[in-house]
């Protein structure tokens, strides 16, 4: 395996991708379910409630990468994702947070 791929920056970029594709793929997800009707939306736009429900499930797919990553046996760039992880729930927190609580 490459040095990069082994460092903290591969990992930073993988968890960065891993986030944004997750959550472009949810959200077409609940799209396709909201257009075939099995799913609720107002003028084509999603409840406060399912718009967080899919920026969780897009930062839950940084569990991809970092098993990756383990597989591999490349402790830095598990580090890089585990940082994006926490730095995207940190916005999610920061960013919902009136509706959470």
């Amino acid at each position: 395996m490459n040095k990069f791929y082994k460092s903290i920056w591969s990992g930073l970029i993988a968890g960065v991708f891993a986030t944004v594709v997750g959550s472009a793929l949810i959200k077409m997800l609940f799209e396709f379910l909201a257009q075939s009707g099995m799913l609720q939306w107002n003028n084509g736009m999603f409840s406060i409630q399912q718009e967080r429900t899919i920026f969780v499930l897009g930062i839950m797919f940084n569990f991809i990468p970092f098993q990756y990553f383990r597989i591999k046996k490349a402790e830095k760039a598990m580090n890089g994702v585990v940082i994006i992880t926490i730095l995207a729930t940190a916005i999610w927190i920061i960013y919902y947070y009136k509706s959470l609580f």
